[in-house]
């Protein structure tokens, strides 16, 4: 007997007992793992609980995609087609429109389920990154669980989750993922099942948001990294995803044309190249370093002149990295697979092709990090390996850290969700740490203007002239670091107008026109400018260039029919309000001013009617109650 071999002791059992410790291990193992979720959901979970009760960001497109749009507001048939045949601030998406549409059939404009929802879709998403991860990485459970958790809390995903207009991150992040899901069992399986399915959830994540249509060129990625032998086969099967993408491209770029107003400043090729090397570095930097982060990263204010010499240094990291990473391939796929992921998810929006006004934005991180994501984990789980001799003395030290990484990511999220209560609080952040950023201050001031002067104050005088002397502050500032931006000096005529300044307003309004000839609001906002110094003819120009413009503006005809109404041409402004009607038939205004020109018409009848339907429409309108009490007198009179 080999006096090494160990000698069964009196009662040991041998042989079976070991798949017994092997089923004992496997369901502790499952605890662990089952554990770790719970930790990373319930976490999250509390990270953003508070966002339930925040309310829409009204000036920051969820006026638009919610507050203000019709479209949601009556679930039938009809609407249904719209979302599949409109674009909603530039963007087709017509699956998280109809999201929009079931919650407020639910709830209204209660904006705590569409915030819930949010979360809700965070919270599964964080799943589906583990279940991926965990397809392709099965041998160390550690990788999926670091890959999850730290998609689950890093602080530049809070833009996506607290901002209710963001709900197409979540929704075509969820699709992405489940198509992805399915093309790996496909891989494994051979089943043509799977690749259909992954399809079917690829054209759901391109109704959702364009930003999917990479998906192709991830399903590449997927190929090279589980060793799958190039073929035919393997470029023939993506023909139907690539024409998907194809498709979806072009009306992604067809929606895009008219939509942005803030265009990027011009810049050099050299410019250029500084700005998106220093935006693709930023990122990363981002991914362990979350600091200063704000709502709009503007362009450098130095564009046209010598950048920070910071921006020129990203040109070489970039380089170096690229060659960092062909370098990691002597040592595995795993570096190479997870800066692709990162580069393939992000590359769309790095800005080669310059639109909009911020350089770089945290919502576009939300898929592209589980790339950076997920070669941290790996990273993690080779130090905390028992195999590996050098890292095996600091195991316990690198676990720890990545706990405290994970509690510091998880603080500062928390804290950072606290910015997105309002557009006050979120864009006050946002000029605190880049104070040059035109359209940041354009935005505060809108919402200075719009709301809390107009809604919050308006029967207090004292505090309503406070905040539009706010917003004109806010307004000038947008104008001092952007010249050319008209929408700001029309604001700031219409905060001057509110303020009775019209000479001071009207000479905004000029520079605004002088950008944009075609500029809509800007010339009525003029032609009601001059209405109230009573040139009248001039105001009459003004609207009859704006219904030039814009023939489909109820307001340009209804201002238009006001100018004519104090012109004594009552005929003529019946005719303009008959036009305005006809646009929007729920213009309780237009209702009132044409039962006014009815009246100095003689047709009492007429106005009456016209009054009733203002009244119904808003019952506490005091000049239409007011109006018809007159009408009624005059009609009992006529009687009489």
């Amino acid at each position: 007997m080999n006096p090494k071999e160990k000698i069964s002791k009196p009662g040991q059992k041998t042989g079976k007992p070991k798949k017994a410790n092997d089923r004992s291990k496997r369901k502790y193992s499952n605890v662990l793992i089952w554990s770790g979720i719970a930790i990373i959901i319930l976490t999250t979970f509390f990270i953003y609980l508070k966002a339930v009760n925040y309310r829409f960001l009204f000036n920051w497109d969820d006026d638009s995609y919610i507050i203000d749009n019709v479209d949601i507001k009556d679930l039938k048939w009809a609407n249904i087609k719209l979302f599949f045949t409109s674009f909603y601030v530039g963007n087709y998406q017509p699956l998280t429109m109809l999201f929009y549409a079931l919650e407020y059939k639910l709830a209204g404009l209660n904006a705590s389920l569409f915030h819930f929802n949010n979360i809700l879709l965070h919270l599964i998403n964080t799943y589906l990154v583990f279940v991926l991860i965990k397809k392709i990485s099965p041998e160390n459970i550690i990788v999926p669980l670091i890959t999850a958790s730290l998609f689950a809390v890093h602080p530049m995903h809070v833009e996506s989750v607290a901002w209710v207009s963001e709900r197409k991150d979540l929704l075509y992040s969820f699709f992405f993922l489940l198509s992805l899901i399915m093309y790996i069992k496909y891989l494994k399986e051979g089943d043509l099942k799977y690749l259909t399915v992954a399809g079917l959830c690829f054209i759901c994540s391109c109704l959702s948001k364009s930003a999917a249509v990479i998906l192709p060129l991830v399903m590449l990625l997927f190929d090279y990294y589980t060793n799958r032998k190039y073929s035919w086969k393997m470029f023939l099967e993506k023909i139907p995803f690539l024409a998907v993408s194809v498709i979806t491209g072009i009306v992604a770029i067809y929606s895009q044309q008219d939509a942005i107003r803030d265009m990027p400043p011009q810049m050099s090729f050299i410019e250029q190249v500084a700005v998106v090397s220093h935006s693709f570095i930023s990122y990363i930097v981002r991914a362990f370093v979350p600091v200063n982060l704000a709502v709009i990263y503007p362009y450098p204010k130095e564009i046209g002149s010598v950048l920070p010499v910071l921006y020129y240094l990203a040109i070489p990291c970039v380089a170096g990295l690229i060659i960092l990473v062909w370098y990691s391939r002597k040592w595995g796929k795993d570096g190479v697979f997870g800066t692709l992921f990162f580069l393939i998810n992000i590359i769309l929006v790095l800005q080669f092709l310059p639109v909009g006004a911020a350089a770089l934005a945290d919502r576009y991180t939300y898929m592209s990090y589980t790339g950076i994501f997920f070669i941290i984990g790996k990273l993690t789980a080779y130090m905390t390996s028992n195999t590996n001799a050098f890292f095996r003395k600091y195991k316990n030290s690198v676990i720890i850290a990545f706990l405290l990484v994970f509690i510091v990511f998880s603080v500062i999220s928390h804290q950072r969700v606290k910015q997105w209560t309002d557009v006050d609080t979120l864009f006050s952040d946002g000029i605190e740490k880049y104070p040059h950023s035109y359209l940041s201050h354009y935005i505060r001031g809108v919402c200075y203007l719009k709301y809390h002067a107009l809604i919050l104050n308006a029967s207090d005088p004292v505090k309503k002239e406070m905040y539009v002397k706010k917003s004109m502050d806010d307004f000038s500032k947008a104008i001092l670091f952007r010249r050319n931006y008209p929408d700001a000096y029309s604001n700031r005529g219409y905060a001057k107008g509110l303020l009775n300044n019209y000479p001071a307003a009207i000479n905004d309004y000029d520079s605004a026109l002088l950008l944009d000839p075609k500029y809509t609001n800007a010339l009525i906002n003029r032609g009601e400018a001059k209405r109230e110094l009573k040139d009248y003819n001039g105001a009459l120009e003004d609207f009859t260039k704006a219904i030039e413009v814009s023939p489909q503006s109820a307001i340009a005809y209804h201002t238009r029919g006001s100018a004519k109404f104090f012109l004594e041409d009552y005929k003529g402004a019946l005719e303009d309000y008959d036009s305005a009607l006809k646009i929007d038939t729920l213009f309780t205004m237009a209702y009132n001013n044409r039962g006014s020109t009815k009246f100095l018409l003689q047709d009492y009848e007429g106005a009456l009617a016209d009054y009733n339907i203002s009244i119904k429409l808003d019952p506490q309108n005091a000049e239409a109650l007011k109006n018809r009490e007159v009408v009624l007198a005059k009609l009992m009179n006529t009687v009489k």
